[in-house]
């Protein structure tokens, strides 16, 4: 029998599929047995995570506080049911930590810690300026470094007094927002940082990647989930924000934006191995500089993967993309918006962290770690309401997208003017024109893990002219100086991974490595 590589999710590849993949599979390896090592270390610290939630809750010795046994595993996060029951406070609730291993931890140390300030900063803003949003409602928190936060409810009258005069005059005085999280002390420390919330369950709804394929297709269904959608939007969107960037949560219990830009394709390429192109706590004012920094990034990221090219002429192709997103990158950018205002928008807005009733009417949105203020022009209808992968959108696929688009862009309008009937649809406005000039495939390209060469190819070259084989060689010596070199070890570097991962899988089946080699 073949020998086979346990992925992330739990299934198993083997080296010829292994060799088809655009991710560094050799890296991807390693991530079940971290998983399985940060598991071990957390259910051997069960009653310190029993101490924690006490501490959040201010339970007594006679309560009762169990960690269950079956814990949810996401993308970046393991949720751990912890199910409370005291004479004032009988919930089932989350304990929720971010997994190292995921989050370029050991590459960046304290990005988990940045993740979870950023997450926390959405948190309390959505709670003061987005109420119509159905968010779990967060009981604490806590840092890798010990420190702790918990809500205000749990502290004494005069505490929570002072701080609502605090709130009130520093909202008076526009200083930055003041939290309900308050700092103090526990003895019990975790290996990883962690979030005590709410536990959503069926009472609330389902996920609604549940019945996805299922449903998506029914008009009344999709409507509702269309409206909510827009509305979650609109929320986040209606406030103008003074910068690109991320929340920040501070020591004091403030929020600012001064955290780096994080969308969820960041944190993938450099926990992936992508240089650190954009510092922790650096924001951008204009829309150019980021445009420039997170295609450096890209190009950065092609450099260090040892799996980015399959050959040669497909080195070149992808060299000839990258110039050529810069040299177009002028066409998308709105001259009179490029120094803002910018808009918060959820950048892993997908099927799983929604949940929906029985006609799919949204009752909750979880996990909000990777909100940023972006160029408005980056908002767009989410690529995932038919089905496809982005770059599958083409032909018919794209056809049927069209119309998805156009519902969507119609059910958007109408909210966006029942919540502010006396201005014109402006959001709305900018989504119409980048789609109709094609920015929103350019947008994607920046924000996309591995699909800008498709979508490149498909739909923003054929608008000026189609690349053949002689033209991206020409253009792929403008991406750098020496390209043919870079060239060259870049295929270099994808031979030495194949023999790599054929050494992993050859390991894997108790093979020498001295012996014959796949073909």
């Amino acid at each position: 029998m073949a020998a086979t590589l346990e992925l992330d999710n739990g299934e198993h590849i083997t080296y010829e599929s292994a060799c088809k993949k655009d991710a560094n599979m050799i890296n991807e390896a390693t991530y079940p047995g971290a998983r399985r090592q940060l598991f071990q270390k957390l259910r051997v610290q069960r009653v310190a995570i029993q101490d924690i939630v006490r501490h959040h809750l201010r339970l007594r010795d006679e309560d009762s506080c169990i960690v269950e046994d079956q814990w949810i595993r996401g993308s970046f996060n393991v949720c751990i049911p912890v199910e409370v029951r005291s004479a004032g406070f009988n919930q089932s609730l989350i304990f929720r930590c971010p997994m190292p291993h995921k989050l370029a931890e050991a590459k960046y140390p304290s990005t988990v810690d940045k993740k979870l300030s950023s997450e926390v900063g959405t948190y309390v803003w959505m709670q003061e300026h987005c109420p119509d949003i159905p968010i779990p409602r967060l009981y604490g928190f806590g840092f890798s470094d010990n420190r702790h936060f918990i809500h205000e409810q749990r502290m004494p009258f005069y505490v929570r007094l002072w701080r609502k005069l605090q709130r009130y005059f520093r909202n008076y005085l526009r200083y930055p927002i003041l939290s309900q999280y308050v700092f103090r002390p526990a003895c019990p420390r975790l290996p990883t940082a962690y979030m005590l919330r709410e536990r959503i369950g069926p009472n609330t709804g389902e996920i609604l990647s549940d019945t996805w394929n299922e449903y998506r297709k029914e008009p009344v269904r999709r409507q509702n989930l269309f409206r909510g959608m827009a509305r979650l939007m609109l929320s986040l969107a209606r406030i103008p924000q003074p910068r690109i960037g991320s929340f920040e949560f501070h020591n004091n219990g403030t929020i600012t934006l001064t955290n780096r830009p994080l969308p969820c394709s960041v944190i993938i390429l450099e926990n992936n191995g992508s240089p650190r192109t954009i510092s922790r706590n650096e924001t951008y004012a204009s829309t150019e500089p980021f445009i420039a920094d997170m295609l450096t990034f890209h190009d950065d990221f092609f450099l260090a993967n040892p799996n980015a090219v399959l050959s040669m002429g497909d080195c070149l192709g992808q060299m000839a993309v990258k110039a050529m997103l810069r040299a177009l990158s002028h066409q998308y950018i709105q001259r009179e918006s490029r120094n803002g205002p910018f808009r918060l928008q959820l950048t892993d807005f997908h099927a799983s962290n929604i949940f929906v009733d029985k006609d799919w009417n949204i009752t909750c949105l979880i996990d909000h770690e990777w909100v940023c203020a972006l160029p408005a022009e980056m908002l767009s209808v989410p690529y995932w309401l038919t089905g496809c992968a982005i770059d599958d959108i083409t032909d018919e696929n794209l056809s049927e997208f069209e119309i998805v688009h156009q519902e969507f862009l119609n059910i958007f309008e109408e909210e966006e003017v029942k919540m502010a009937p006396t201005n014109p649809p402006a959001i709305t406005r900018i989504m119409h024109d980048s789609w109709k000039s094609g920015a929103v495939w350019f947008w994607h390209c920046i924000t996309s893990v591995n699909a800008a060469w498709s979508l490149f190819d498909d739909h923003i070259s054929p608008r000026f002219l189609a690349l053949s084989t002689d033209s991206e060689e020409v253009l792929s010596q403008y991406w750098c100086e020496g390209s043919m070199v870079a060239a060259r070890r870049k295929v270099a570097e994808r031979e030495e991974y194949v023999k790599q991962l054929q050494v992993l899988f050859d390991k894997k089946a108790g093979l020498s490595t001295e012996g014959d080699t796949h073909s």
